[in-house]
């Protein structure tokens, strides 16, 4: 017998293919008891017929059958579900859920814990500390803001400062930076060695007790706050921030950051070094940020604070530290069950494994959603222990208030939630690139943002002012005609700030900040503007000789003809004849100039021919007479002057020259008054050119301007012609300046590009080009039929910048024309020339509307002109004569100086006064010329930024905005969108994993309610139905059931930013849902201006995502689709 057959034979139980001939017609797709048990049956039965016949229920081998099939269907069991918890779509137990996310690189969140800022309301010490009037302020409260208390700012300082270390006080911050546009300055309290930095209370939210915790607050490093590590006596820092809106701001005070949880620590010890070691920490509750690590010394003084990442696999390479010996000090953790979680080492290849005693830092919170609503944190009373600068141990107790609503509290994520974006963050592999990753990674990474959608505005290189790229990779420049253009001036007072210690900074101040403003062009058309001109008379001038752009000669007496003295030889008004000063010359009668400065008969009727010549004395000699004689040996006059002047030229006025360079006297005295800390102004005596000081009791602060009460010395505070105004807190100044700039704006026809950085040579003359607006001759006169003299050239000198980052193309900053660079005007009186706003003075108004864009940021738009009536002085005439107007006229009522909208419903019409609008001194439907100028090596308008507009769907306002809407009562208001400033700081995060060229604008969702009471007039309907014949079923429970399936289909999965509503797929839909009930099913617009069918597609702006708002009271069981219940016209 061979081998193989005997062995076979002997050992057939061991033989796979006997194994598998002996089973074959086993049924393994049995599972459960039953099926399992019938299987052993039919196998007995049908193999071993002989052997195996008592099947009667009393057999002990039926009992033993009966045992085993209980066992086999438990196997069955465990296996199916050991299974299905391998796989994240069929897992169930949290922890399976949470170990395939970790195998892919996500780690579900715990819960987000409460926090933001408490302020400082009142503040009191157990330290005689002494105000500035010696007053001693031991156990004295002092409120912030306290309008009782003239001194309660120096006051409240005085006891900040006491509690604070040494090296700081109230202006002298650790740290100083602009988060959100609010300036946040950081203070650190003088605290005890052995103290935590941390200070505990609880109060009652939702009727429930919470604790929370006073916390440390620090931006260094970061443009955002954040908790610095935990540890005995380190840094406990209470924040300073100015929102520049006063003391009574609800962004200005001392704030300290709060956090609901308690702090905890364990101490653990690592004997032997293992790679890949896990720590378990098992404190429930522990939220997703506040875990930090420190490395303990033998007798358990903290050595060294360990860095949390995200992968400890996949460190990046600024990790690495300084020697190639050493490893990097990181760990990572890893969430569990009831949010405890692991701490993971590394392998010590990539990251140093650990040995010695170590302490762990976690906060552990409720894990609750929820919000802190303002009325629910007050008078929240801390006491912190410090050590005063004698080294004693004081007591100072804070008293604090919630001032803004805090919601960015958040439960863990739940199991549905880790399934849905685990795979979506793997795919981003925790980075923002693409679109897909912007639409993906905000979502996967907090769990308080819904969906989230991303839309690049603009990206780097593409131009943004033609829509088709030059394939050349670059632009010529821009010559553009229109006929909407709008011009106008607004004046404003502008601020800057400042801080000393010493003169010296004072002396920097004046000459980096304060003179720079002073010879600005906004400066200059203040001056030009308001400031009084000497008037010449009994005057002309004589040429002597002439170059290209300039000449000389003399002035002399019309009368006799000899020459006549200027400047400051002379007592008349011809002493402000000097050098930088601005001369008006005019024709003789009769006679206008050409184009080239001549004189000619008659009237100006051509291009370039006008009647004003400006021009200045850029050289004298002495008085300009040459002692009588008039011309120099040479034959030149002793007057020069930069523009071609013929003979007989008459000067009509003067503008003196502003001199802005300020002299050493008086900057000597701005010193001398910054250093006393007084408030005090500046201001310019035009008529002999000197500046003077305005003194505290002369100065008239934040007052329009007027020379009425120029350098009076009464000291009651009436002297408002002050050019600078410096304020000061007694820590710092505020300097306020006059300011006039004028705008041009296109409403719809151009859009305009201006970059100061690209100066393009012209090599022909030897000069820079600059961007320009020409205003044709062909527009009229102001108030006049007849036509412009000639075009008039005004330079663009800049455009303006939102505070998003966004440059208003709409419009150009404007300035007079300077045509051969020498910094002096060609004509200052351009406005008057071109608006004459003094004369018919309703007609010189220009409009512009409110408009809340996708940023949530305000601007002001053009309008056209026709666009606001300003027929009517009174709201009285204007109701008389309201019925003459369609619905959305807009009124100016030139008397009450108020805006009003029309709304016409039926044969209601209804003005409401509306603050959506403003007005400025102008003038429009200008014809003009814009030239824009681009070097060959640069493209017109180039982004040098990716910018996305991100739009988010947060937890909180989608509930509150639900609640809302489904609210019958009245009671729950709307609540108001996240604002930029909101979301940025709650997501300040994302920045980390954006590109370098991107630049993020979050913006929130804007919910579209739909069909219901709440939802926009021209959204409104009513749904008709008919009930299925012959069904037994109430029209309420029809109508309950519509609106849930109304819910249904609107859910926030179903809908994404942007969509289109289309009422056949929703009319699909309900008749699968309730086909058991109804039979039709349409909407009919409640707007008596729509017709049936208006809601049959509704279309949705970018930031927008519908939602249902119709209620039961909204749907209306009909026995017919008739013309009636549609609202159709039967004829």
């Amino acid at each position: 017998m061979a081998k193989t057959t005997r062995q076979t034979s002997i050992f057939g139980a061991e033989d796979w293919k006997r194994i598998y001939r002996t089973y074959k017609e086993a049924d393994f797709q049995s599972y459960d008891y039953e099926t399992i048990r019938k299987s052993f049956v039919d196998y007995l039965r049908v193999y071993y017929p002989e052997s195996f016949n008592d099947f009667t229920e009393s057999s002990e081998f039926i009992a033993l059958m009966d045992l085993m099939s209980f066992m086999g269907q438990g196997l069955a069991f465990r296996n199916d579900m050991n299974t299905r918890e391998n796989f994240m779509d069929t897992a169930e137990r949290r922890d399976s859920v949470i170990k395939l996310a970790n195998l892919i690189g996500y780690t579900p969140k715990r819960n987000i814990n409460a926090q933001g800022f408490l302020k400082i309301l009142s503040v009191s010490t157990t330290e005689d500390v002494l105000d500035f009037n010696s007053n001693s302020l031991q156990a004295v409260t002092i409120n912030w803001n306290d309008v009782t208390n003239t001194d309660w700012f120096e006051q409240f300082n005085a006891v900040m400062n006491a509690a604070m270390i040494s090296s700081q006080k109230y202006g002298s911050s650790g740290n100083n930076q602009s988060l959100l546009g609010i300036s946040t300055d950081e203070y650190t309290l003088n605290t005890l060695a052995t103290s935590l930095p941390i200070a505990s209370f609880s109060t009652s939210i939702n009727g429930g007790s919470m604790s929370f915790e006073i916390t440390s607050a620090s931006s260094v490093g970061k443009t955002y706050l954040y908790e610095p590590a935990p540890q005995p006596g380190g840094a406990f820092n209470v924040l300073y921030r100015n929102d520049q809106l006063g003391f009574g701001g609800a962004n200005t005070g001392y704030f300290f950051n709060f956090k609901q949880g308690e702090l905890l620590s364990q101490d653990f010890n690592i004997a032997d070094r293992i790679s890949n070691r896990i720590v378990n920490i098992d404190v429930d509750g522990i939220n997703n940020e506040d875990v930090w690590l420190y490395e303990l010394t033998d007798n358990d003084a903290i050595l060294t604070e360990w860095k949390q990442v995200q992968n400890i696999f996949a460190v990046d390479t600024d990790e690495t530290t300084a020697s190639a010996e050493e490893t990097r000090e990181v760990y990572a953790v890893q969430s569990r069950s009831n949010d405890q979680v692991d701490i993971i080492f590394g392998d010590g290849t990539f990251s140093k494994i650990p040995i010695g005693d170590y302490r762990v830092y976690v906060r552990s919170g409720n894990g609750l959603q929820y919000v802190v609503n303002t009325n629910e944190m007050q008078s929240i009373q801390i006491p912190i222990s410090y050590a005063s600068r004698s080294g004693r141990i004081e007591t100072v107790t804070f008293t604090l208030g919630l001032q803004q609503a805090v919601s960015n509290a958040k439960t863990r994520e739940t199991l549905t939630e880790i399934k849905e974006r685990a795979p979506a963050r793997f795919y981003t592999q925790n980075r923002m690139v693409n679109g897909e990753d912007y639409n993906n990674f905000p979502f996967t990474e907090f769990t308080s943002i819904l969906k989230s959608k991303a839309i690049a505005r603009t990206g780097v290189g593409v131009n943004r002012q033609l829509d088709l790229l030059d394939p050349t990779g670059k632009y010529s420049s821009t010559n553009i005609f229109a006929s909407d253009g709008m011009m106008y001036r607004d004046s404003k007072t502008p601020t800057f700030t400042f801080s000393f210690i010493d003169s010296n900074d004072i002396a920097t101040m004046i000459t980096t900040q304060l003179e720079p403003v002073l010879k600005a062009r906004q400066m200059v058309h203040f001056y030009y503007d308001q400031f009084t001109r000497p008037a010449l008379s009994g005057i002309e001038w004589n040429q002597s000789t002439a170059l290209v752009n300039s000449v000389t000669g003399f002035f002399k007496n019309t009368a006799s003809g000899s020459p006549i003295p200027i400047s400051e030889f002379t007592s008349s008004n011809n002493k402000h004849i000097r050098e930088n000063g601005l001369i008006k010359f005019e024709p003789p009668v009769g006679y206008f100039f050409d184009a080239n400065n001549r004189l000619v008969s008659g009237t100006p009727s051509k291009q370039g021919e006008k009647l004003v010549i400006w021009t200045t004395v850029t050289a004298l000699t002495l008085d300009g007479t040459n002692f009588g004689v008039g011309n120099l040996d040479d034959g030149t006059g002793p007057v020069t002057l930069n523009e071609y002047i013929p003979s007989t030229a008459i000067p009509t006025e003067v503008i003196p020259r502003l001199i802005t360079d300020l002299p050493s006297t008086l900057e000597t005295d701005i010193i001398a008054q910054v250093e006393a800390l007084r408030d005090f102004g500046i201001g310019y005596d035009h008529l002999i050119g000197t500046w003077y000081i305005i003194s505290t009791n002369n100065l008239k602060q934040n007052a329009d301007f007027s020379t009425a009460n120029a350098q009076t010395t009464l000291e009651v505070n009436t002297d408002a012609s002050w050019l600078a105004q410096f304020t000061t807190d007694g820590i710092s100044y505020t300097t306020k300046y006059r300011s006039l700039e004028y705008y041009f704006a296109s409403v719809i026809e151009n859009r305009f590009i201006y970059d100061d950085a690209d100066n393009v040579y012209d090599s022909k003359t030897g000069k820079t080009i600059n961007d320009s607006i020409n205003i044709l001759r062909s527009n009229s006169k102001p108030d006049s039929n007849n036509a412009l003299d000639t075009d008039v050239v005004l330079n663009i000198v800049g455009q303006e910048v939102e505070q998003d980052g966004f440059i208003d193309n709409f419009k150009v900053l404007i300035s007079y024309a300077d045509k051969d660079s020498d910094n002096v005007a060609d004509d200052p009186d351009f406005f008057t020339t071109l608006v004459d706003p003094t004369v018919s003075v309703i007609s010189k108004l220009v409009f512009f509307e409110r408009t809340t864009d996708f940023d949530n940021l305000e601007r002001f738009i053009p309008l056209a002109s026709g666009t606001v009536n300003t027929l009517y002085a009174t709201l009285v005439l204007t109701e008389a004569a309201k019925t003459e107007y369609a619905d959305g006229q807009i009124f100016y009522t030139t008397t009450d100086t108020k805006f009003y909208k029309l709304s016409v419903i039926g044969t209601t019409y209804t003005l409401t006064e509306t603050t959506n609008y403003t007005k400025s001194t102008g003038r429009q439907d200008l014809n003009f010329q814009y030239s824009h100028n681009s070097s060959n090596t640069r493209r017109i308008d180039p982004a040098n930024t990716n910018i996305i507009d991100l739009y988010l769907v947060t937890n909180t306002y989608s509930t509150d905005f639900t609640n809302y809407i489904v609210d019958s009562t009245g009671t729950v208001t709307e609540p108001i969108r996240p604002t930029i400033d909101e979301l940025s700081l709650a997501y300040t995060k994302l920045n980390q994993y954006k590109m370098a060229s991107d630049n993020i604008v979050m913006n929130s969702v804007k919910f579209k309610p739909m069909f219901g009471p709440k939802a926009p007039i021209e959204l409104q309907g009513s749904f008709k139905v008919i009930k299925n014949i012959g069904v037994v079923v109430s029209e309420g429970e029809i109508k309950s059931r519509l609106v849930e399936s109304l819910n249904d289909y609107f859910s926030l999965d179903n809908w994404d930013f942007g969509d289109t509503f289309y009422f056949s797929e929703l009319s699909a839909f309900l008749h699968r849902e309730l086909g058991d009930i109804i039979s039709s099913v349409v909407i009919v617009p409640t707007d008596p201006t729509k017709t049936f069918g208006g809601l049959y597609e509704v279309k949705s702006s970018p930031d927008e995502i519908f939602m249902n708002a119709a209620g039961v009271t909204d749907v209306e069981v009909v026995t017919a689709l008739t013309s009636t219940v549609l609202r159709q016209s039967t004829t």
